[in-house]
């Protein structure tokens, strides 16, 4: 065997080689690092509308805000305010802050004539349980408190009893460990045998709304799921057993073991609720659409310019999203346009699907409000915007990406028309339009909502129904309330009810009228012309 030893000369030539190479590489990233992409995402020309900076009397509160009212509440001794989430029920809570919105013709004088600018202050709500009522104060101004005032008599023309509240964190927290301690620790071989449950495996707790049938109940039936992926599709009802009403955990406890109530056999489910991508399907990136040309929108501060479009928007936390002072080509055609209620009324044979009616905006609709995903919920090129909310939390909590704008193609031509007789020739008009859109997951439903500005002056607002329904266990008569949706799972009937606010002002101020004061509710579709056609539509999915 001969061997063959590479010559030093070689050697030295190979390791130049490669110096150079790698020189040389470096060089060209330097250079072509500083030229902007072919297709950019940088604006390709000036926006026709400009940003009004004036749009800040309609911004929600800033954190420094909120932590400044919150002080200031504080500090009032007289008050006895506590901001722990486990404050107990007879304790004072401070459970919200909000922005509190001029007066609109403060805010018109202010915006079309020499008025000055508008005062900001706060709503903030406090339960007080030492004495047994709610009170909702106007704090100001900001951004350093010097004043609040008890507005609720002034507001709802009634002192607001105690009961009427909605339930805390920290109420949730004392009513599940009573569950623990005087339910489910009684019960141990009926949920072990029934449903599964043991010291590795819980329920999760569903309540219903609302907590009562008449003025002054505090009381609700509480629906337990299985915890499993997509809980609101695997129900257990409770103290209500496979279709009998019991009194007490030891009447059912006796009657189990008796026999005298046909015992439900755990049997375990399938995870059909789960939200994983199913094996064996091919996960493939989508179409995407991307501005060729660049963004022809801007976002700053609370404020949105688009094309011809101009407009400032906010997210409450009791109602959702909004947008004010909307204007077309400078002319303005809405003061408000906001999410006001969600509700949904139930029908079923069970007791906690019988009573519930929610009505979302007393939990608070922006409340619910979370980071949105690139390419799922928004486009991955949108632009996404941060909201601030205080509500029943011990501090002000900054929810990244829960707002997003992008401009997106319609699939269809805005108009066009081709001419087949004496003139040969074709004329469209792509139809892009303004994507404005925040997701609320309240609960088991999760609601899409979006204003949408089209070229043509359009606006629509819109909202789409998404994420789980709500089921209960199916029992003798459960049919005549629902479809069977899986082994003994009850989809119930139920209907949803959507309102808009709209404050149209369309060649001029809306009329001061009732109606025009607290903002026409639209559940269905209707027009508006003027200086802008205006289309407002609900569609739900169950």
């Amino acid at each position: 065997m001969v061997e063959r030893r590479m010559s030093p000369v070689w050697k030295w030539v190979l390791v130049l080689f490669a110096l150079a190479s790698v020189i040389l590489n470096i060089g060209l990233i330097v250079v072509h690092s500083g030229r902007t992409p072919r297709c950019s995402a940088q604006r390709g020309r000036a926006l026709l509308a400009e940003h009004d900076a004036r749009s800040g009397v309609f911004a929600d509160l800033s954190p420094e805000e909120y932590l400044q009212v919150q002080k200031y509440m504080l500090r009032q001794k007289d008050l006895d305010i506590s901001t722990r989430q486990t404050t107990k029920p007879s304790e004072n809570f401070l459970f919200l802050i909000d922005l509190l919105l001029p007066p609109k013709a403060e805010v018109l004088a202010f915006l079309d004539g020499n008025g000055p600018q508008p005062e900001r202050s706060a709503t903030v709500v406090v339960f007080h349980g030492s004495t047994g009522f709610i009170k909702e104060y106007v704090v100001g101004p900001l951004p350093t408190p010097t004043y609040h005032r008890d507005v609720t008599r002034e507001k709802y023309g009634m002192e607001l009893p105690l009961t009427k509240r909605t339930v805390t964190v920290g109420e949730y927290v004392l009513m599940f460990q009573f569950f623990e301690t005087e339910v489910f620790s009684k019960l141990q071989k009926v949920m072990a045998e029934s449903f599964g449950v043991g010291p590795n495996r819980k329920l999760n707790a569903f309540e219903q709304m609302p907590r009562g049938v008449q003025s002054g109940d505090r009381k609700t039936w509480v629906s337990f799921f299985r915890d499993m992926s997509g809980m609101y599709i695997h129900p257990v009802e409770r103290l209500l057993y496979n279709g009998v009403y019991f009194d007490s955990v030891e009447e059912l406890n006796r009657a189990y073991d008796a026999r005298t109530v046909e015992r439900i056999v755990h049997k375990e489910a399938p995870d059909y609720g789960s939200l994983k991508p199913r094996p064996g399907v091919p996960l493939q990136v989508g179409p995407q659409q991307f501005p060729a040309g660049g963004k022809r929108f801007s976002v700053r501060g609370n404020h949105v310019v688009y094309l011809d479009w101009g407009f400032a928007f906010g997210l409450s936390a009791l109602t959702g999203m909004r947008v004010f002072d909307v204007r077309f080509r400078g002319e303005r055609i809405l003061y408000e346009l906001s999410v006001q209620e969600a509700m949904s009324v139930y029908g079923s044979v069970t007791p906690g699907m019988i009573v519930t009616k929610f009505l979302d905006s007393s939990i608070g609709i922006g409340r619910f409000a979370h980071e949105l995903v690139r390419g799922v919920d928004c486009p991955y090129d949108a632009t996404y915007v941060d909201s601030v909310r205080y509500i029943d939390t011990p501090r002000a909590v900054r929810f990244r990406n829960s707002i997003c704008v992008f401009e997106h193609n319609m699939g269809q031509p805005l108009r066009r028309h081709f001419a087949d007789f004496f003139h040969h020739s074709y004329g469209g008009m792509a139809n892009s339009a303004l994507v404005f859109r925040t997701i609320t997951a309240i609960g088991n439903y999760d609601y899409m909502w979006d204003f949408i500005f089209y070229q043509s002056g359009s606006v629509e607002a819109k909202v789409h129904a998404t994420g789980y329904i709500s089921s209960s266990y199916m029992v003798h008569g459960s049919r005549r309330h629902g479809h069977q949706v899986a082994e003994k799972v009850l989809g119930n009937i139920h209907t949803h009810f959507i309102n808009f606010k709209v404050d149209l002002d369309v060649a001029g101020e809306t009329e001061a009228h009732p109606t025009a004061t607290h903002g026409m509710r639209m559940p269905h579709a209707h027009g508006c012309h003027g200086g802008g056609l205006c289309h407002f539509s609900s569609t739900t999915r169950s």
